[in-house]
């Protein structure tokens, strides 16, 4: 049977983290090796901090032209979740379009139907709120990226990124009635770039992009020049059509990317990664360099975590690094070869 993915994202053109534009391409990259079927894409509104950005509807469309995949997306709403049901009744029908557009979508799921969150909980809060049932019935799991996921709630730090944009919709997502694969950004948020490291409970890594980028299709390497260095040419299939006379520049070449959500597309096709960065059947865990544990999750209205092991009837899952020591290139390396199905 096939899976399906609705993926939700912060992509934004100029981007906020240039992030959401690999991982799009790594969900791209799924659907057009036939691994899944993508149900859509879904947007955030931009934040109220983040002034002269709009969604980024050329770089969804440059991908969808390389793949030959239909374009379906949807703009979130610009009004966060609160608890409050009078609220919920009062939103326009805008700001209600994220929420059904995720409801329409998993009606309209035969198969297992798996939701990514990459950026914001708001519309997801507001569709589980809408219709919990469905999500209890047709949803077969979220792969929740946000938080900070160190045991200890004294050592987590400071508040994630993706936890901010709306604390009570991260909140909400804990009591949704289905899977959840939690996949915390950080183990404990550290705000200075360069200390960031590689954790158990944590999801980051990092590689130079000129590493990757040489090994991809020249669409491919055209498609993110195009995003990564911000271009605003309406023309934006020109360069896919003339990839080679549109190259990084030495500065897009020479900057490291931080990355959090890569796993997480693996394991929603039954996928790991080895150690060298071979990519490996679910049920080879062995040699795998990240895995999911059954948890316990609690989670205030403010957006802080506490957990615990839970026996195998537990639907939440967190995620954790097995091997710290080749996690990072592992990862590095199995996102470029899986980003090679786009040619």
């Amino acid at each position: 049977m096939v899976i399906r993915l609705l993926h939700q994202t912060d992509l934004f053109r100029p981007s906020l983290d240039p992030d959401d534009h690999w991982d799009l391409a790594c969900v791209y990259a799924l659907a057009a090796s036939g691994q899944l079927e993508l149900g859509g894409v879904l947007v955030d509104f931009p934040p109220d901090d983040a002034p002269g950005r709009s969604p980024d509807v050329t770089g969804i469309a440059q991908l969808s032209y390389l793949t030959g995949l239909p374009m379906h997306m949807a703009v979130g709403s610009s009004v966060p979740y609160t608890h409050d049901p009078a609220s919920l009744a009062a939103l326009p029908r805008r700001d209600r379009a994220g929420a059904e557009f995720i409801l329409d979508y998993l009606r309209d799921s035969a198969g297992p139907a798996y939701i990514s969150i990459v950026g914001s909980c708001r519309d997801l809060a507001i569709a589980a709120k809408l219709d919990p049932d469905l999500f209890r019935n047709k949803c077969a799991g979220i792969y929740l990226n946000a938080g900070a996921g160190h045991p200890d709630v004294a050592q987590q730090g400071g508040t994630e990124y993706n936890v901010v944009l709306n604390a009570a919709a991260y909140a909400a997502t804990f009591d949704i009635p289905c899977p959840i694969y939690w996949m915390p950004c950080f183990e404990t948020v550290i705000e200075e770039y360069l200390d960031r490291k590689v954790k158990q409970f944590g999801t980051f890594y990092r590689f130079k992009q000129g590493d990757v980028l040489t090994k991809l299709s020249p669409v491919l390497q055209s498609y993110f020049t195009y995003s990564l260095e911000c271009r605003t040419d309406a023309r934006y299939l020109q360069p896919l059509l003339a990839p080679r006379s549109d190259t990084s520049s030495w500065r897009t070449m020479q900057e490291y990317r931080s990355m959090w959500c890569t796993a997480g597309f693996f394991h929603m096709v039954s996928q790991a990664v080895g150690k060298v960065g071979k990519i490996i059947a679910g049920s080879n865990a062995d040699d795998a360099v990240f895995g999911f544990r059954p948890v316990d999750v609690k989670c205030d209205p403010n957006g802080v975590t506490t957990w615990t092991n839970a026996g195998v009837d537990s639907n939440r899952f967190l995620f954790e690094v097995k091997d710290l020591d080749s996690y990072a290139s592992a990862m590095t390396v199995a996102m470029t070869t899986l980003l090679g199905n786009i040619q």
